[in-house]
């Protein structure tokens, strides 16, 4: 199979995978040195390894509900051995009077093999991110376990 073909099938498989909110099959996709960084870099979030990440999606995905990811574009660059994915989400947080409605551009690597993705760098709605962290935290902070 051609590299441009593997890093296809790497990619359609981390897609279904964010899609259907499964956050284990997103994690097994990432290479051991793998590393995830929130944009812009004017929010001061440091960049995270792949266990610091997949803490933090597990998190997330336990905690979201009534998940919808809406995929509006692709650009795979095969011969750069990387992507770049537009996307909004909309979910149920157990947040009281908080949705989840993010916009993303999300930007990948791949390894060499093209089987695993090595970089991801997530362009979030500052807006939303800036609005609804610091109450996720205290929430999360408070014990909350409830989902909305």
């Amino acid at each position: 199979m051609a590299l441009a073909e593997v890093q296809a099938e790497t990619l359609n498989k981390f897609l279904h995978a964010w899609k259907e909110q499964r956050p284990d099959e997103i994690t097994a996709l990432w290479s051991e040195d793998f590393m995830q960084r929130v944009l812009p870099l004017s929010l001061n979030v440091p960049a995270k390894s792949r266990s610091e990440a997949a803490i933090t999606n597990n998190i997330l995905s336990s905690k979201l509900s009534n998940w919808k990811l809406d995929i509006r574009e692709i650009v795979h660059d095969a011969s750069r051995g990387s992507a770049a994915i537009y996307a909004i989400a909309e979910a149920d947080t157990p947040v009281p009077g908080e949705r989840w409605k993010n916009e993303y551009s999300v930007f990948t690597s791949f390894s060499e093999d093209g089987t695993k993705i090595t970089r991801l760098e997530e362009m979030v709605d500052t807006a939303f991110f800036q609005h609804f962290f610091p109450k996720f935290q205290q929430h999360l902070m408070a014990g909350g376990t409830t989902n909305a």
